[in-house]
């Protein structure tokens, strides 16, 4: 997988730095004095830059009349798949990121961030899942705990594919709607920043339900 954030400008790579230093630091104080043997050999194995940063494209026109802003999209892999319940084990890294970007604003960069184990990820490539290869074929290391390689990718054949662009729009057009409710509230509590964030990670979901569930006509 490749490392190399040379593309980047400089404001930019030091602003992932801070991001994997966040994410690192809330899930280390979130186990901090876990009992439970499990949670005490919990890890992050690797973190993965993925999307418009990682391919090159991004977007960053805050000063424009549209004032988009692409995300930082990271894979967080861990060991063990009982870490990846984001509700127990990710809100407070969730409301970190979202507070240094929409609140203190030293983070001038959303970021969005998806978990998963290692089998889950090497699963998705075995299966021929298009997220997943996109990850393997665009994504940046930003951190690996050791030199361990994701699995090689195997296409789908199209009824398959077929099959999985229904699995796809059935699992992020709700999620859609999830980041709807939450920018609806934020907007009622006049909390704009954070909702414009939340407006923009529905939009972001539901773009990605209508593409994935097109796989024939975009692919």
């Amino acid at each position: 997988m490749k490392t190399s954030l040379d593309h980047l400008p400089a404001n930019k790579q030091r602003e992932l730095e801070r991001v994997v230093q966040i994410v690192f630091e809330e899930f280390e104080d979130a186990f901090a004095l876990s009992t439970q043997n499990w949670k005490k050999k919990g890890r992050i194995l690797k973190i993965v830059l993925y999307g418009s940063y990682a391919r090159g494209n991004w977007i960053d026109e805050p000063h424009t009349a549209k004032g988009y802003k692409s995300d930082y999209d990271l894979l967080v892999i861990v060991s063990d798949k009982r870490l990846t319940d984001r509700v127990k084990y990710w809100t407070r890294v969730d409301e970190r990121l979202i507070r240094e970007y929409g609140i203190t604003e030293s983070l001038k960069t959303p970021v969005n961030f998806i978990v998963h184990t290692m089998q889950e990820v090497n699963d998705g490539l075995a299966q021929g899942r298009y997220f997943f290869m996109d990850i393997a074929r665009d994504g940046i290391a930003l951190y690996e705990a050791d030199d361990s390689e994701l699995a090689t990718p195997k296409p789908k054949a199209p009824h398959a594919a077929l099959d999985l662009a229904k699995e796809y729009y059935e699992e992020w057009y709700p999620s859609g709607g999830e980041f709807f409710d939450n920018y609806k509230f934020n907007l009622s509590k006049g909390r704009l920043n954070n909702a414009a964030f939340q407006l923009h990670q529905c939009t972001e979901r539901l773009y990605t339900a209508s593409c994935w569930s097109r796989p024939f006509t975009l692919r």
